[in-house]
């Protein structure tokens, strides 16, 4: 039952009579402050006890290291470049037409010479049949003027051979003229010396009379005898104005050859034109590469020289990657591709593992003074055909080898408030901090220049949990653990 309160005129009186619940409460709050000063003072007590295990030695840092070595390493320029195609090529009609075929598919690599497009070529046959005709007429007409000169050669070798009879004949009338002139005087002296004979009554008339008539009739002979020579004469010069006249025919006739062949030179040249222009019905690749889209489809009209182009080309294997370097290393470029050929390797940067070999083939003659560096260009086979025009790629540009360089792995090569370090392994296992100068970085090496000898050890993994004098092991941290020392593994 709950305990009756007395009223307050008795208050004092109960007091006295009978322990209150206030001097309860009072008791047990002394009674609880005792216990918490005396657990409080254990706990200092403890806390003032030596640790054991840090006694017994400092924490051990689970770690990766990699021994520092000698390695020939390349010197190389690296730098973004850009490929570009070998040439690009944009296919435009040279004559007008519809076009009536495609033969190759968008995206496809072309070979040289490979059939494209045709047009409709009815027009340019006809072109092509009708300068054969006029061809053939122009032949025939110089073997017509050819067969006339022939003619007129002989009849120029005819009036000649006639003329040289005639010549002859000549001669011959000169001749006989000769001889009668002689009889004629022989037979006018007779005359004179019978005709005195007679006189002097030592012959008789006819005797006399038979010598006078042979004298007249030799000065007879002698008269035909120039005649004959006159008329042969005549005819001699009749034979030289035939062979004149023929001779102008026979030149005639070579001028009527000359203009016979150039009329065959000029149609021969039409009809070239008219088969050039009909094979340009058939357009065929110029180079090798891959097609870009079909531009004009079967049906449309094209135009001859149009500026739209059908279809364009790109030659891809080779190919070429242009990068530029900074304008200071362009004495070791150019000293180092004096001495032969430099080689370029390409990446790219979602895969950096498998690089494209190529070679240095072009240095530009001037620098950009804005940007003060030089374009270099690199030729590459692309035999894969993995790079493409307009792709951006990691270029290395590889100068010369460089033996017995001191390396380590780059990822041991950390970056500090004061520059690069590394976490150098001492004797007892534990770490020092060693300021380094890399001089690049090559395929996951960095080229120590200052800092490292061949043969140190460096923390490749676990360095964020590493302090000067951190204590490490690099297999198994137990044996740590059972001399004592605390393990801690760098994920932790």
């Amino acid at each position: 039952m709950e305990e009756n309160i007395p009223p307050d005129a008795a208050l004092e009186s109960y007091l006295e009579s009978k322990p209150t619940r206030r001097t309860i409460v009072v008791i047990l709050g002394l009674l609880l402050l005792g216990v918490a000063g005396f657990l409080g003072i254990s706990a200092v007590a403890k806390s003032n006890k030596p640790d054991k295990s840090h006694a017994k030695g400092q924490e051990v840092t689970h770690v990766t290291v990699a021994e520092v070595t000698q390695k020939t390493v390349p010197v190389q320029l690296q730098a973004i470049g850009s490929v570009q195609a070998y040439s690009t090529v944009s296919i435009t009609p040279e004559v007008g037409g519809i076009i009536s075929g495609v033969y190759f598919k968008r995206g496809q690599v072309v070979k040289q010479g490979q059939l494209l497009f045709t047009l409709d070529d009815r027009t340019e046959i006809a072109t092509v049949e009708q300068d054969e005709g006029n061809l053939a007429q122009a032949k025939a007409q110089v073997d017509q003027a050819k067969a006339n000169l022939a003619k007129d050669l002989g009849a120029v070798e005819q009036a000649k051979a006639t003329l040289a009879k005639d010549e002859a004949q000549v001669r011959q009338n000169v001749e006989t003229l000769n001889r009668d002139k002689a009889q004629a005087k022989y037979a006018k002296a007779q005359d004179q010396r019978y005709g005195q004979l007679y006189y002097d009554g030592a012959i008789s008339l006819d005797e006399a009379q038979q010598f006078t008539t042979n004298n007249v009739s030799d000065a007879a002979t002698l008269k035909v005898d120039k005649a004959a020579i006159a008329n042969a004469e005549s005819v001699v010069k009749s034979d030289q104005v035939g062979i004149v006249n023929a001779q102008a025919v026979v030149q005639g006739d070579r001028a009527a050859i000359v203009t016979a062949e150039a009329v065959v030179k000029s149609d021969e040249a039409a009809l070239r034109n008219a088969h050039v222009q009909l094979s340009y019905t058939k357009i065929y690749a110029p180079i090798t590469g891959r097609a870009g889209n079909i531009l004009l489809t079967p049906g449309n009209v094209v135009q001859a020289n149009s500026t739209t182009a059908m279809l364009t080309i790109t030659q891809i294997r080779p190919i070429l990657v242009s990068f530029s370097v900074p304008e200071l290393d362009l004495p070791n470029v150019e000293s180092y591709k004096a001495r032969g050929k430099l080689e370029v390797t390409v990446t790219f940067s979602n895969d950096p593992t498998h690089p494209i070999p190529g070679f240095l083939t072009f240095i530009n003659n001037t620098v950009d003074n804005t940007t003060g560096t030089i374009q270099l260009i690199g030729d590459f086979d692309n035999a894969r055909g993995h790079l493409y025009p307009g792709e951006f790629v990691n270029t290395t540009l590889t100068l010369k080898e460089e033996p017995n360089a001191t390396v380590a792995p780059a990822q041991s090569v950390q970056n500090g408030p004061n520059g690069q370090f590394v976490f150098r392994v001492k004797p007892d296992k534990t770490v020092e901090n060693v300021p380094v100068t890399v001089s690049r970085t090559v395929k996951g090496l960095a080229v120590i220049a200052q800092g490292l000898q061949p043969g140190d050890e460096v923390v490749t993994d676990g360095q964020g949990n590493l302090v000067q004098g951190s204590k490490i092991c690099t297999t198994d941290c137990k044996a740590a653990d059972s001399s004592g020392h605390k393990s801690r593994r760098h994920s932790d």
